[in-house]
């Protein structure tokens, strides 16, 4: 008999693993193992904690809870219930815990339990009302074109199946010692990968580049793409010569456009090029790697894999969070049709603004001279 606190239930696993929603923390008994993950951060796994973005776990923050639950499965006596809760509190934090513990909930039963996206969403939207979990948003704060829980799940699970996560395969350790290191992450293991501009922390000396390139070198990187310059000699009073890549054997190519912004057909034309013709793996950069970088990322997951431009958002901010602005988001979804048709028509962003005005406040959206944008 369930806790008379359990308001709703899910079962993932038969008999075995459910989700609820409850009142308040139930306790344990012989019939019944709880646990809840709402005052984990640990499973987050979002260092933009200056900022008020709120995206999805990211790939460190899944396996975590994936060991977690396995372990729980293995180790809790067979004849028990292993439910995982969240509460029904209203307020904004737990509002943001409950999304968190949803998502989490169903990325694990996307890789491990081999569940849709849609079956995992669908067998727990049941138990929470619609307006109590929250849409995400950018590093800015701003909604992200209704970005939500389903699409995460969705592009987590088109990344599982063109091989881009294997819960197996997941180094731990390397994912987290890359993104401290060198602020990167694989987008798409072995061929696409985001980071920030190598002298963007103050401290940047020749040794960084010395360290980088032999990181690239481990990791098969044989080009290096640009996305930033004139922000970047504002901001930091520097730009690096291309001739620390060019130099030591590695191609480079400068595909500019403005800070916070969205690139020309031209520009993404040639980046699929620099990628569908390189042997090794790219390594794109902006100022931050968030926002122009991953609104390029994006194009060519739309164009080479498929993805939509809610899923390949999804899959860029579990990769590396703070990826694409709401604008950028929104340029994705305008022009996701004309991508996958391999851009027959200009992409600018006077276009996307002229057609979305009225239905989308792009004004509002747009980022101020002194908000934090990639």
């Amino acid at each position: 008999m369930w806790d008379r606190n359990v308001m709703s239930s899910c079962e993932l696993v038969e008999d075995r693993l459910f989700f609820v929603t409850v009142a308040c923390k139930p306790r344990n008994s012989p019939s019944f193992h709880y646990f809840g993950v709402d005052h984990d951060w640990t499973l987050d796994g979002c260092k933009l904690f200056d900022t008020p973005y709120f995206g999805p776990s990211n790939l460190a923050g899944i396996y975590r809870f994936c060991c977690l639950v396995n372990t729980k499965l293995h180790m809790v006596p067979a004849s028990k219930k292993i439910v995982m809760y969240t509460t029904a509190e209203d307020d904004l934090e737990s509002t943001k815990k409950r999304t968190r513990a949803i998502f989490l909930c169903g990325a694990f039963a996307v890789c491990q339990l081999n569940m849709s996206a849609e079956e995992a969403y669908q067998a727990m939207e049941r138990q929470f009302r619609p307006n109590s979990v929250m849409f995400y948003c950018d590093i800015n704060g701003n909604k992200s074109h209704d970005l939500n829980i389903l699409d995460c799940l969705k592009g987590f699970e088109k990344a599982i199946s063109r091989g881009f996560f294997s819960f197996e395969d997941f180094d731990l350790n390397r994912y987290e010692e890359d993104e401290k290191a060198f602020d990167s992450n694989w987008i798409v293991p072995g061929k696409i990968l985001a980071m920030s501009d190598p002298q963007r922390r103050n401290e940047v000396k020749a040794s960084r580049f010395a360290k980088l390139r032999k990181h690239f070198r481990q990791n098969g990187v044989k080009t290096v793409v640009r996305l930033n310059r004139d922000d970047n000699m504002i901001k930091y009073g520097l730009v690096y010569d291309a001739r620390c890549f060019t130099a030591n054997g590695f191609a480079h190519s400068d595909q500019y456009f403005e800070d916070g912004g969205i690139p020309t057909k031209a520009i993404v034309k040639r980046f699929t090029r620099i990628l569908d013709h390189c042997e090794g793996a790219v390594a794109i950069h902006c100022r931050a790697g968030l926002g122009r970088t991953g609104t390029l990322i994006a194009c060519y997951l739309i164009k080479q894999y498929k993805f939509s431009a809610a899923e390949a958002v999804g899959w860029l901010r579990i990769c590396r969070p703070g990826s694409v602005s709401s604008l950028q988001h929104c340029f994705l979804e305008h022009k996701q049709e004309a991508i996958q048709r391999g851009y027959t028509e200009d992409l600018t962003l006077e276009d996307l603004s002229e057609t979305m005005r009225k239905n989308f406040n792009i004004m509002a959206l747009a980022p101020r001279k002194d908000e934090k944008v990639a």
